[in-house]
Order: C-alpha cells, then structure tokens, then sequence
C-alpha cells in the first residue's frame, strides 16, 4: 500500500513540473486589469458580476465583463493612462477602484480582491437595516448564511438546517436530505470520524458560518451518500490585529452552552483559537402500543411514560496559516472534543395475549449512554504556481474516536416494586481514519480549466459487545456469551479523478470523471469468520449552467453516487436493544448505487429571487431495515438490513425569496416528491424455509416552510418561521405529518458589540413524532411529545472591530477605495 500512495505521489509530482514547463507566459498587447470579485460577509466567489473600466479623466467607458466561476475577471488591451472599475451585481454596493494607472513600463495592474458588501450593508456610522440574501446559488451547490436564521441562534446545525433549502428535520432532530438520511457532513470540506448526526447535533449554529448543500457533487469530491454532501464552513477571520467572538446561551428544561471564538493575524501569520461547551435536552412523554401474531397467539405489550433525551460535550479548537510567500502557504489545524449522549424512559407497561386476556401490569426503567472522545487533525501545503488559479493543494487528515463506551440498561418491575428482568448491553471499541488527497488545478485560457487529484481513505474500528442477563432469585446479572461479541472494521478507500470546466459564450459546463477501489475486510473474531470485499467502482459527473442575462441562469447536472453499508449493517449476530427489540446485521449487503439528475431555474429581481429545482433519483441495490415478529420469543420484533430492490424519486423544489419593503423580508420553500419502491426481501424461520415478503410502496410527499422577518429599526428584528411536513408512507409503515412554530427577537447593543436574542421554538406545543409500523404479523405504533414551548435567551459579544485591509469609504451608497501599488 506504502508502494501505491508513493507512486500516486510521484506521478502529481511529475505531472506538476510538465505543467510548469507548459504555461508560457502570454505577450501583452496592451495594459490588462484583473482581479477577484468577493463576497465581503460569506467570504465567497461572486460569479456573474459586471465589471466595468472608465477612464479617470473624463468617465467614458472604455470596455466590460463578467466575472467567472472563481469570481476572477481580465480587462485586456487597455492604453497607458488612468483608470478606474466599477463593479455591480443585484444585491450588492457598487465598489469603485479608482487611480489604476496603466504605463508602458507596467502593463498589469492587479486588483487582487474586491469585495462586495450586500446592499443591506452600509459603511461609515450607518448600521445594517436589512437582511443577507438568504441563498446563494453555485453552479454544483447552494451556500446558506447561518446568521440569517435568529430562531436558531443558540441551537446547533440542526437547528439551522430546519429552515435551509433541500434538508429536513424531524422533532427528534433526525435529518433527511430530500427525504435520504444517507449523507456525508464535511467540516470546512474535511470529512470526521463522527457520525454525520453526531456533527450535526453537536456543533454550535455560533461557531457556523455558511452552510453548503451539495444535492449533486461533482467528481472531485467523495461519492459516498446517497442524498449528497451537507458542508459546514465554520467562522474564521483573516483581518489584521485581534479579534473575536463570545456566546452564552440559557434556556429551559436546563439548556445552556457557550463558546468562544479568537483570531489573531500579523503579516503572513494567521492564528484561531475556540472552546465550546454545551448541554441540550429534551423532555416529553411517549407511549407505544405493540402487537405480534406468533403460532396463532397475538401478544399485545402496551406502555406509557416519561422520556428525556441528553446530549452534552465540549471541544477545543485551534489552527494557523502561515504564507511562507506569494507561492507557498501551509495551514494545520487541531480538534479536540467530548460527547456525551443519553436516553432514558420510565414506562408502565401493560402486557396481555389473545389466550390469557388478564393484563400483567409493570414498570420499566431503561436508560442508554454513550461517551467518547475525539481528535481531528489535518495539515495542508497549497503550491501556486504561474497564472491565475494554477495550483497543486496536498492535505492529509487524521481522525481518532475513542473507546465510545455504549452502556444501555433495560429493567422491568412487578408492581410491588420487585425486579423481575433485565439486561445490560455494553459495546466498546476505539476508531481511526486516515485521509489524504492532492488536488491539481490547471486552467487552459480565460474559462477553461482542467483537475485531477488522488484521495485515499484509510479506516479502522472494533466493536466489543457484551451483554449480561438479570437472574431473578440470584439478584446479579450473568454474562450472556451467545450475545457478546468482538469484531474489527478495516477499510480502504482508494480514488482518482478528474474534472475539466469550460465556457462556450453563455453555455458553461463541467465534465468529470472518477474511479474508486475498495477493500473492506470484516473479521468476526468468534467465529473466527472473515468477510472481504474488492471491488472497483466508476462515476461519471456532468454540471451544466446557462445564463440567459438579466439574472436568469438555468442549470443541469447528473451523477453517479454510491452508500456502503454502515459497520453495525453489517454484524452477523443478534443484539438487544431494548426488552422487545433486537437487531441482527447482514455481512451480504451490497452498496446501493445512485443515479440522480437536477434541472434548476433561478431568477434574481433586485433583493428577491426565485428558484426551482426538479430532481429524479434512481436508487440500486435499495438498503432497507425491515421488521418481523423473532421466533426466539413472541412478543420481541426482529430488524434487519437487506438489499430490497430499486426505489425511484421524482420531485420539484421552489423557494421564493421576497422583499415586500425595507422592513419585511419574507422566505418559502416548498418540497413536493414522488416516491415509489419495488422490491422484496427473503426471511428463513426456524424450519429452515424461505419466507417471500413483499416490500413496495408508493406516495406523493410534501413540505412547506414559511420564514419572515421585520426590522423594527437598525438595531431590533423579529422573526417567525412555521413549518409543515406531510405524512411519509414506507413500504412496512408510514410517520405521520406535523406542524411546527419558532419565533425569535435580537437586540444589538454598544454599536453592535453586543447582541440578544431570545427564542421560543414550537410555541403552540404541535410539534410530535408518530410512526407506525405493521405488516401480516405485527403492528407496532409510537408517539413522542415534547414539553412545550421551550424558551432560550442568548448573548453574543465580539472583541474588537473588523479592521479594513484596505481604505474604504462610502459615497452615496457606493463602496470606494483607491487603487494601490
């Protein structure tokens, strides 16, 4: 392996000096004027911005264009003499660089960057009296400012995620991705050793910055999951001096947290430093009715309670860029953190059968607990090399999970309060992941460029099950070795690709191409059992934009993914996970492969826009967890994961941007998908026969999201966001729709150092998760509401102002700065 990650070194190495030796610089023939166009506040590429040269002496407009993809734009054959640039895009100041001279002894004058500030930002004394545009739109991704979503300020990226474009969250916080669980979180582009919902509901909306939805990725990026990539860009600042952030955040049923954010920056040094600590939970009641149909005897197990629901953690963070000069920069940066994360429930339970109607009452105590701690580091060389955009960028990450310790304890109670079972199941084990990748970067003229680039993905787990049984009499718990187990994960994830990116007039387009091996070896140590698979995989990517002026763009895109089925998929033996559940893995599953295509319109009229987005996904080898009554015991459910069939979803998504005047900003996005799926699975019953079920469905499903926001004056909004999603029929059950309500006020203080908000999210308590599963022999119904409403109060503090790397002041609305050598 050592031999192969060397070659693929060796070969970016010769392929760098090639390319070297074939960027011949271009004769000027004329004077050129060029730079990179920025959004100030999301530290983004402002593509499609016009870009304008007057001459200083009598203001005639000498020539045009616009900025591409990067944001970077090229004004050519210019004659000696002064000049300034203009530079416009809807929803943006005009910035002004003037005094550009352009001589015969120095033919180039390089802008470097330009920023852009929203329109709803003013310089000076004047203080911002409206919001950021709500979504900006790439041509393979969405980019979502979290700072305009107050009802989540003091939540965490789910919270955020409610009221972003594309993502779903149910009352549990569990997330959908166009109606996929199955996605990959990056943090800052880095994958992490963490679950994607782990990430999610442990990161703090404070520390985010934007968060990027990628449906479609193209090539360059991991085809893991299946509904695409859900990026988090943390906050970070590149102003010279110090500065920086702090958060505190309390609320009721015991919620608080609090971070802190430093950045300190001198000549080519950057440095960052944060902690964060926090604890949220959620409290309500839940009930459940359960019935299986075993050897003609249905047994019914009915309960009801109380449930909390704990997460809680603290990290640390730092890093530093250093640019070692115009050509060399390398950056590193450090995680550290812990997670801790429970359920508990105290339920009486009623349990009766068809034969014996008498009902048996008890109680039930279960609690479940997992703690571990993690490490992230990742170091990073970017080379440049001659001409704009020309770059080789190396990183290499490494990520640790400790042991993870996973506790769960399930005790039933007669009702003289005497135990009368029980089970204690533990499972631990420490993981790893190695990531490295070099991407190579070659543009071919003014709106064409070529990438390819190495990833390669290293990964290692074990799990070490345990489980111990309640002997009633003895009063201890034996250990149950028929249930305890230890299994090591090794994975390797090897991939090239490559990517080429053009301009035909208004026509652009990307076309990629990447190829993945796998070697994944699943070693069951007590069976002494070896599970292994090689394979080689293909995904071709194709992204398409057009612009059809006057902010009208359309664009297209297919590609081709892939979801491995997760460890746990995979372990072949059975595992409580509570009295009347268990689990059983599948070593035999195979991947699902995805094919999914997107059509997309967006229209941009001064501060509103509109966008739709049509999407059609074929999903292969469909992973599916179905559910059966166990043979081992009646009234306990069996689940499993298998390979169903293919499922198919056809479906169109709209937001509508709106500005109904400086005070009322108001956001809807709306969600409606067709879903059908075909395919069956094959069950084996204690007599060793085949037992054929049927697994299809068919359903149309719906979201709608309202976000509106008043601006009382510069220093006071409110918003309120309700939410609503549709009943989600599956093939063995369906969740039933619910309807949810946030509303939240801010408050800035001491010329905006200092700022308050406060919260109340589902505010007329109607907000519930409900599910129901039922098939020949089973009916399974939950229902879980949460106390409500629930009430936050949040206060942000910044250390010092941002200092200006350039002078710049305003005129009449209009951003100006003067031109420097």
């Amino acid at each position: 392996m050592n031999r192969l990650i060397l070659l693929i070194c060796l070969c970016f190495v010769v392929n760098t000096v090639k390319a070297e030796e074939l960027v011949v610089k271009p004769v000027m023939k004329g004077g050129v004027i060029k730079g990179i166009v920025m959004d100030n506040a999301m530290d983004t590429p402002v593509e499609y911005a016009t870009v304008s040269v007057y001459t200083m002496a009598d203001s005639s407009l000498i020539d045009g264009t616009i900025t591409n993809k990067n944001g970077a734009f090229e004004l050519t054959k210019l004659k000696p003499g002064k000049y300034y640039v203009e530079i416009t895009f809807i929803g943006y100041n005009k910035a002004v660089v003037r005094n550009i001279p352009i001589e015969k002894s120095r033919k180039l004058a390089d802008l470097k960057t330009v920023n852009l500030r929203q329109s709803s930002e003013s310089l000076g004394e004047v203080m911002v009296t409206s919001e950021r545009l709500p979504v900006q739109y790439k041509i393979d991704k969405k980019v979502i400012p979290v700072s305009r979503q107050i009802t989540a300020a003091s939540g965490t990226a789910v919270d955020v995620l409610e009221n972003v474009p594309s993502v779903s969250v149910d009352i549990e916080g569990n997330i959908s991705l166009r109606g996929n669980s199955n996605f990959t979180v990056l943090v800052d582009g880095k994958p992490s050793i963490l679950d994607a919902a782990d990430i999610l509901q442990q990161m703090p909306a404070s520390v985010i910055e934007n968060i990027e939805i990628i449906t479609n990725p193209s090539a360059k990026y991991d085809p893991e999951g299946t509904a695409g990539i859900i990026n988090i860009i943390t906050k970070k600042n590149t102003e010279k001096g110090l500065n920086g952030v702090i958060n505190l955040s309390m609320g009721s049923q015991d919620n608080r947290s609090g971070d802190i954010l430093i950045n300190y920056r001198k000549k080519n040094w950057n440095w960052n430093f944060g902690l964060d600590y926090s604890n949220r939970q959620h409290e309500g009641s839940s009930n459940t009715e359960n019935r299986t149909i075993f050897n003609g005897l249905t047994s019914s197990v009915i309960s009801n309670g109380e449930s909390l629901m704990k997460r809680s953690g603290y990290g640390i963070r730092t890093g530093f860029d250093f640019d070692i000069d115009d050509k060399n920069q390398i950056s590193f940066g450090f995680r550290y953190g812990n997670r801790e994360m429970q359920r508990g429930s105290v339920l009486d339970y009623q349990e009766f059968s068809s034969d014996n109607p008498e009902k048996m009452l008890y109680d039930s105590e279960d609690l479940w607990n997992k703690e571990m701690s993690f490490v992230n580091t990742n170091f990073s060389y970017v080379r440049k090399f001659s001409g704009e955009g020309h770059q080789l960028a190396s990183q290499v990450s490494y990520s640790h999970r400790g042991s993870g310790d996973e506790h769960s304890t399930n005790e039933l109670f007669d009702a003289n309060g005497d135990q009368t079972s029980g089970k204690i199941a533990t499972e631990n084990g420490p993981g790893t992941r190695w990531e490295i990748r070099s991407d190579y970067t070659l543009p071919l003229g003014k709106d064409a460029k070529f990438e390819f680039g190495y990833q390669g993905q290293i990964r290692s787990s074990e799990a070490d099950t345990k489980q111990e049984e309640y002997i009633v009499g003895s009063g201890v718990y034996e250990s149950q070795p028929l249930y305890s187990h230890d299994v090591t994960y090794d994975k390797q994830v090897h991939g090239l690709y490559a990517t080429y990116a053009s301009k035909i007039g208004k026509f652009g387009y990307q076309l990629g191409f990447r190829s993945e091996y796998t070697n994944r070896e699943i070693d069951f140590k007590d069976e002494l059992e070896t599970f292994t698979i090689k394979r080689w995989d293909f995904f071709p990517t194709i992204h398409t934009q057009i612009d059809l002026g006057s902010d009208n763009q359309v664009m297209a895109s297919y590609t081709k993914r892939i979801q491995r089925p997760r460890g746990h998929y995979l372990e072949p033996f059975v595992t409580w996970t509570d009295a009347y559940n268990v689990r059983q893995g599948n070593p035999d599953l195979d991947p699902e492969y995805i094919d999914s295509y997107e059509l997309g319109f967006m229209k941009r009229f001064g501060d509103q826009s509109i966008s739709i987005e049509t999407y059609y996904k074929v999903t292969h080898n469909k992973i599916e967890r179905v559910r059966y009554p166990w043979e081992e015991q009646g009234n306990v459910m069996k689940s499993t994961n298998v390979n169903v069939g293919n499922d198919y979803s056809l479906g169109i998504e709209a937001t509508l941007n709106l500005s109904f005047a400086n005070w009322f900003k108001n956001d809807l996005i709306g969600n409606f998908y067709h879903y059908k799926e075909e395919g069956d699975f094959i069950i084996t019953n204690s007599s060793d026969e085949d037992l054929y079920s049927d697994f299809s469905t068919e359903s149309y499903n719906w979201s709608l999201r309202n976000n509106s926001t008043i601006i009382f004056d510069q220093a006071t909004r409110f918003q309120f966001t309700a939410n609503y999603k549709s009943d989600t029929n599956w093939a063995q059950g369906k969740r039933k729709g619910y309807f949810t309500t946030s509303a939240a006020i801010k408050r800035d203080f001491m010329k905006r150092k200092l700022s308050a908000t406060f919260q109340v999210r589902d505010i007329f308590g109607t907000a519930k998760h409900e599910t129901l599963y039922e098939g020949d022999n089973f009916y399974n119904h939950s229902e879980f509401n949460g106390k409500a409403p629930t009430f936050n109060l949040k206060l942000s503090f910044k250390i010092n102002n941002y200092k200006m790397k350039r002078e710049r002041r305003s005129e009449g609305g209009v951003d100006v700065e003067e031109f420097e050598m």
